[in-house]
Order: structure tokens, then sequence, then C-alpha cells
């Protein structure tokens, strides 16, 4: 197979991923269209308030487990099936942690939160599962049920009957669907005499993922969820409704890269890390998917520059177009992304959590420092917003290069080597 000029890159299966982005971009192309009807029909504050608990779910969901699920990332099924079982019992005993939490308090929202956590948690979990097994296409089925059945509550007269109840019907339809599927894992694990036993050896032998993806995944979280959290709370409702429309459109492509390439890309970069049999080294591996990524983040750019603004108008209608402002503010963040996130995958694969953590860490703590800097200076909206993404493409570039370092490309190698070899080498 020729791929990209690379005549023995038969490791690379352009045909997994081609699965795998085919089912995400009909997922997130429902959740775009549920994102349209939500705008449309409840305006810029329901949006608004949407994406905040919509942040706030997904990074509770990512953090439920302490990052031991990545645990279960690995191109062998039944190590990955052992993995998800020791990782349910965890999340088992936060959730029951959690829900005592939420008794103790007034406020009914953390019920609706705390379940879409769970269950976004128990979808990605299954995921990886399904991963180590090659089902693609049922990977996407789960997210496209949940947004169809989101869609399809949006569109129905019943849908439009109250506000409030809008984020928790889709937690519950989310709730509903993962566990479904996850049934289903658990089923089909045992069809084929996996083992269900549980021990303390587990924990201890994959603590790295919670010593140093943990931290890293809060550290990161910081560019990914933080302006969606803080707009609502610092400023009007309508600039969050606006900013919502401008982040989850602009988003789109990011989250759809990510999810369709990094998990080939992760699984391709593990084999030749770890397979005798690999027949592309990391680098080559590297440099296939890098190359793909900067041509789709400069199609991306120039794209969205032409068309988000009359795209906008036509499907949310003339009173959105302050979206187009945030979007062009954050389009080099958003492009940088789409390279950045999947190719980060190579860290997880090459097991240099610690060099990961250091980044994250480095770049979460510039991105806090800008974020409060902007809030104590009192700057407008739409001024936070450029400082915000200005610093937040600055720090992505170096995450792209140090991903460029651990695969050994050569790029730069002569000019840089003497500076950050040695980090390399000690993480």
């Amino acid at each position: 197979m020729l791929v990209y000029g690379y005549p023995d890159a038969t490791m690379v299966k352009i045909r997994d991923s081609v699965v795998s982005l085919i089912g995400v971009v009909s997922a997130q192309g429902v959740f775009f269209l549920c994102i349209t009807l939500l705008g449309r029909e409840y305006g810029p504050e329901m949006l608004g308030r949407f994406n905040a608990d919509l942040a706030i779910g997904t990074l509770a969901g990512t953090l439920l487990a302490l990052r031991y699920e990545l645990a279960c990332v690995s191109d062998k099924p039944e190590q990955s099936f052992n993995a998800l079982v020791h990782v349910l019992a965890l999340v088992l005993g936060v959730a029951m942690i959690g829900a005592v939490g939420a008794l103790c308090s007034t406020h009914a929202a953390l019920w609706s939160g705390g379940l879409y956590a769970v269950s976004l948690f128990i979808q990605n979990l299954t995921g990886l599962y399904l991963n180590s097994l090659r089902r693609y296409g049922l990977i996407a089925l789960c997210k496209i049920v949940v947004n169809v059945g989101f869609a399809v509550y949006l569109i129905a007269p019943a849908g439009n009957s109250t506000h409030a109840a809008v984020f928790t019907i889709y937690a519950l339809t989310s709730a509903a669907i993962a566990f479904a599927f996850l049934v289903c894992a658990l089923v089909h694990g045992w069809k084929c005499g996996y083992s269900f036993r549980i021990g303390t050896r587990f924990y201890r032998d994959n603590n790295r993922y919670a010593k140093f993806i943990l931290p890293s995944t809060l550290c990161a979280s910081v560019l990914i969820y933080s302006l969606s959290i803080a707009i609502p709370a610092w400023y009007s409702a309508d600039q969050a409704g606006y900013f919502a429309a401008a982040y989850r459109f602009g988003f789109f492509p990011v989250s759809l890269i990510g999810q369709g390439i990094g998990g080939v890309f992760r699984r391709d970069a593990i084999e030749a890390t770890t397979s005798s049999h690999a027949k592309m080294s990391l680098e080559a591996v590297f440099k296939v998917y890098a190359r793909g990524l900067l041509l789709i983040a400069a199609a991306y750019a120039l794209f969205g520059a032409l068309l988000f603004e009359p795209l906008v108008k036509n499907l949310l209608g003339q009173r959105w177009e302050g979206s187009a402002n945030f979007f062009y503010l954050l389009l080099p963040m958003f492009a940088a992304q789409i390279i950045y996130v999947p190719l980060s995958q190579v860290f997880l694969a090459t097991q240099r959590q610690r060099l990961d953590f250091f980044i994250q860490l480095a770049s979460g703590s510039s991105l806090l420092v800008v974020l409060y800097g902007v809030h104590l200076a009192s700057f407008t909206v739409m001024r936070s917003v450029f400082v915000f993404s200005i610093a937040g493409t600055a720090c992505t570039l170096v995450g792209i290069f140090m991903t460029m370092r651990i695969a050994d490309v050569s790029l730069f190698r002569r000019r840089f080597s003497a500076g950050v070899g040695d980090l390399n080498g000690s993480a």
C-alpha cells in the first residue's frame, strides 16, 4: 500500500481511518444540528447556559476515573477488557461518593451534571474497548444515537415546553445509550471468556495515569473549557450565547479530527513502538499523519474565514452575526489544535506521560494567569477572547514541536537538539 509516498506503510490502516472519520463526522454532524436547533429555537441565552453545563459535565466525566481508563488503550482485546472491568469498579466507588454529595446539596442541577458525566465516561470507556476490537462503526453509532435522540426532542413540540429540562434530557439520553452499549461490551467479553476478576495490582501497575495524565488533563482543560465556563459567569447571557455558537461550530472540526484520527494514530504509534513486526518506524508513522493534519488545518483556516459568517446567518438568523467575531479570534487556536490533538497521542504511545504533564502544566498555568489577568483588568469580552486565543495558540505550537521531538522527526533537529534533547531524555 502506498501512503503519502511510503511504499511500506502497510501498517497505517487507511480503511480504519476512513471508517472512523465517517462515523465521527456523522455523530458530530447530528450534534451540529442539535446546536443549531438550540440556537434557533431558544436563543443565545439558552445556548450559552447549555454550553457551560456541557463543558462542566464533560470535564467531570473526563476526570471521573482518575484517567485509569487509558489502561484500556491496547491492540489486545483481552487486555483492554480486563482494564475496563477494573476501571468500572473504580468509577462505581467514585459515583457513589458523588451521589452522596448530591443528596446533601440543594442544587438539582448537580444530578443532571453528574448523570451526564457518568454517561460520557461510560461511553468513552466502552469506545476504548471497541477500539481494541477495531469496531469503529459501533463507537460512532453510540454517539450518533445519543445526538439523534436529543435532536428529536428539540424538534418535537414538547421540546419547546421548558428551558430548564434541555440539558437534563440530553443527560438522560446519553445515559440510556451509554449503559446499553456497556452491557453489550460486558456480554461480549463474557462470551469470549475474558476475566472479570478484580485485583489491586492493576491500580499499582497503572498509577502513572493518575500521577501524570490526571494532572496533565486538568491543565489541558484550561485551554478547552475555561472560556466556556468563565464567559457566562463574567459577561452577559447574550455574549455567552454568541461565544457558544462560535466555539461549538468552530471546535466541531477539532473534535472531529481528534476523535476520528487520534485513536487510529494512537494505535498505529503503539504498534510501531511495541511490535516486532512493525513495517514502519514511529517517525515514519508520525510524518504520515502530521502531513495530512497540516493540510486539513490549512483548509480549515481558509474555508472557516470565508464561510463561517454566512453559515451562521443562514442557520441561526441575522441576530447571531456577533458570533462571527468570536470565531475569527479563535481561528488560529482552533487550527493549531487540529494538528496537536491527534498528534499528542504520541505521548501515550511512547509512555512519555511525565513530559506531557510538564508541557500541559506550563500551558495550563500560563493560560490561567492570562485568564485571571484579563478579568482583573476588566477587559471587554472580545479583548479577553483575543488575548486568550493568542496565548492558547502559542502554547499549542509548543506542544506540536514537542510531539515532533518525541517522534524523533528530523525537522529542526540540528538547530534545537542541544536544548531540547535533554528534556526528552529525562522524561
